[in-house]
């Protein structure tokens, strides 16, 4: 076997019996299961499904959803997880590097006939596969849910909500790469967890909020309300918004997801995936690059950091 697959099922096994994976994987389905308790009526109850807009202010996404049951319970989801799921590949990778540093167990380990970029690739190989198949249960667990419930499913739904999934594991896939390379600079893991986690934090909870006080700062004042003069400002602070907001992985995730389950009003359904993917290649696009490039940041000082 490949030596990047036994430190991958290693780096699995070693992830798995952690303990920040099970406290958050648990404060997760905690907080999952109370929301669904609170809508559960509303959703067995909820009549003719309709086009609804949807404004996230803290994520600057504002779209319209389709709202079936399943969209509705994926949306609130996706809220949680958007957090959660941040902290998570955070955690996970954060002293994915420097703990086998400081423990010595990285000379040991290419003591052996085992080559550096096998380790990384290794490691996150291990701690992604890790990622995808908590979401994946997840996201049969969510389904298995409505169907305890009684609340009505439908196929297209839940295509879209295998979709959505897959979307949320490149997301957090995001924020373990972040993890991995706070691993590689600093020589503490205390350190490039705290780091990692409060960027995490930083970028999913008070980002938005810094956002919305800083924008207004680099349109000026605003002027009299009705004039051309505020149309013109409110524009530009449209655009500086947009602007800022494009840095944050959070802002991404949530429009795609949005976007899977967007809602044509004139056909009251959802639009075509087609359209979907259109509309959101932009932001696959940009969390793609926020997945490779702090992955290869942390590849290339990997391979040429002192071990000692």
């Amino acid at each position: 076997m490949n030596p990047a697959w036994n430190i991958a099922l290693k780096e699995l096994y070693t992830s798995v019996k952690s303990r920040r994976f099970g406290v958050i994987v648990a404060i997760y389905f905690i907080i999952f299961g109370l929301a669904v308790y609170a809508i559960k009526d509303y959703l067995i109850q909820m009549g003719v499904p309709g086009v609804e807009s949807n404004e996230l202010y803290l994520w600057g996404v504002n779209a319209e959803v389709y709202t079936t049951p399943f969209a509705m319970l994926f949306t609130v989801n996706m809220m949680i997880i958007t957090v959660l799921g941040a902290v998570l590949g955070a955690a996970l990778g954060a002293d994915a590097i420097n703990r086998e540093v400081e423990n010595g167990t990285a000379k040991v380990l290419l003591g052996h006939p085992v080559y550096r970029d096998e380790v990384i690739n290794g490691k996150f190989l291990g701690i992604g596969t890790l990622i995808a198949v908590t979401y994946l249960v997840s996201y049969v667990v969510m389904v298995a849910v409505m169907l305890i419930l009684g609340i009505p499913l439908d196929g297209d739904s839940l295509l879209r909500g295998f979709l959505a999934t897959l979307v949320t594991i490149l997301y957090t896939l995001v924020f373990l790469s972040l993890g991995v390379l706070f691993s590689t600079l600093s020589k503490k893991p205390e350190t490039s967890m705290l780091a990692a986690v409060g960027l995490a934090i930083f970028l999913t909870v008070f980002y938005g909020i810094v956002v919305g006080i800083v924008a207004p700062k680099f349109v000026g004042p605003e002027p009299p309300w009705g004039t051309t003069a505020h149309g013109m400002w409110e524009d530009e602070l449209n655009t500086w918004m947009a602007r800022l907001h494009s840095i944050n992985p959070a802002h991404h995730y949530v429009q795609l997801v949005h976007y899977i389950f967007g809602g044509d009003r004139f056909m009251n359904y959802y639009i075509p995936l087609s359209d979907s993917f259109t509309y959101g290649f932009n932001n696959l696009a940009a969390l793609m690059i926020m997945l490779l490039l702090p992955f290869a940041l942390a590849y290339a000082r990997f391979l040429t950091s002192d071990l000692n």
